[in-house]
């Protein structure tokens, strides 16, 4: 266990974790704003065409889209706090990010590739910062 400065027995979360921390806040908050403009924009003609979806399909997705961004928040504030649980959890997520990159990767043709570029190398990022040394003392029990 990592103990701080004053030696009070607290945990130091280390730099790393709370760079994937700050990350994992602003895309779920991001994702909340996202299905609120889902919500908002369900009854334009134009992204019903685009998105092959009905006005309620769509306040449907907007709607769960929200739920998943809450849902994020709240697992956020665990992994800050420790949760050996949602840094496992997290590691799922992670891994078909990774793979949803990698996939966009091979498939897509030319300048798509690109697409799949950041997920796969932030993925990567973040599941060594999840998993180092520093973050391993960190998430062990105490």
């Amino acid at each position: 266990m990592t103990t701080d400065s004053m030696g009070t027995g607290e945990r130091v979360r280390p730099g790393g974790v709370t760079f994937v921390v700050v990350l994992a806040y602003i895309v779920a908050i991001f994702t909340v704003i996202n299905g609120f403009f889902v919500v908002l924009d369900a009854d334009t003609l134009s992204l019903q065409i685009k998105t092959g979806s009905s006005k309620d399909e769509l306040i449907w997705a907007g709607i769960v889209t929200m739920a998943l961004g809450v849902i994020g928040i709240l697992l956020t504030g665990a992994l800050a706090r420790g949760s050996r649980v949602v840094r496992i959890l997290f590691t799922i997520w992670i891994a078909f990010q990774i793979a949803g990159g990698l996939n966009a990767m091979i498939s897509y043709n030319g300048e798509e590739r690109f697409t799949g570029v950041v997920p796969f190398v932030l993925g990567i990022v973040v599941l060594y910062l999840l998993f180092n040394e520093k973050a391993h003392d960190y998430f062990a029990k105490e």
